[in-house]
């Protein structure tokens, strides 16, 4: 009978040591190491080792083994950030306030003025090339340079912000299309330019911003931010802010 009861005993033992040494196994020994990511602006991808994780800014990615990682952030409308992280078990790497760069390349330009084009002189010069953000006269000999000029007729009825090639001798063909705000600076992009939309020409007192698309392909996007003259002596004048878009064919501002 003892010996019955000594060998039901000595199982039940083993399972109780096997039990314990288990509960005891040191958490860290299967531990791994984090990298906690924020960016400026947020909502960035975060890619590791060349692979989409599904996770954006701000956010931690988990589970990792020990190790240098390569960490790529993307965002649309801002250059790729990639930095390399050493992970260690049971700690979080720390990768914020990354400023993430747009990759918009735009130019802002003036105020510049330009003058109605009918009984100016030479020093108030009617025309603009957007790309440069200079003012020319139509008749100087860098009116091939000019892509909108100031157009005023001799009976003082009819004053427009117009394309260049409207003028006689002018080549340089631009595209208008008024836009729903005042606030040049709202980041609203341009619509595709559409000759069956757009225009060649606005009114002398839009308030709104108007975008451009011009002879080269370049969009703009331009306010007329200040009036005046229309006495002896000075034509009437206006002087207009403008976004000028570097990347051909890119509508982003």
């Amino acid at each position: 009978m003892k010996k019955l009861i000594l060998l039901l005993i000595i199982p039940f033992a083993g399972m109780i040591i096997i039990s314990c040494d288990t509960s005891e196994d040191p958490v860290t020994s299967n531990s791994k190491g984090n990298i906690f990511v924020t960016s400026n602006p947020a909502g960035a991808q975060i890619w590791l080792d060349g692979v989409n994780t599904a996770q954006v800014t701000p956010d931690t990615i988990k589970n990792l083994d020990d190790g240098v990682y390569s960490v790529t952030l993307k965002l649309m409308d801002y250059n790729d950030a990639t930095f390399s992280v050493s992970v260690t078990s049971g700690q979080t790497s720390d990768l914020t306030n990354i400023v993430l760069v747009s990759n918009i390349s735009t130019t802002l330009f003036g105020p510049v003025r330009i003058y109605e084009s009918f009984g100016t002189t030479s020093s108030q010069p009617s025309g603009l090339d957007l790309s440069s953000g200079e003012a020319w006269g139509v008749s100087s000999d860098s009116s091939g340079l000019v892509d909108i000029y100031y157009f005023s007729d001799s009976s003082g009825t009819s004053f427009l912000i117009q394309s260049a090639d409207l003028t006689p001798n002018l080549i340089r063909e631009t595209d208008f299309f008024v836009g729903s705000s005042d606030n040049l600076f709202d980041e609203e992009d341009s619509p595709d330019r559409n000759t069956e939309t757009w225009t060649n020409n606005i009114s002398n007192m839009e308030s709104n911003y108007v975008f451009l698309y011009d002879h080269d392909g370049h969009y703009s996007k331009l306010k007329i931010v200040n009036m005046g003259g229309g006495v002896a002596g000075e034509p009437f004048w206006v002087e207009v802010l403008w976004y000028y878009n570097n990347t051909i064919l890119d509508k982003r501002f």
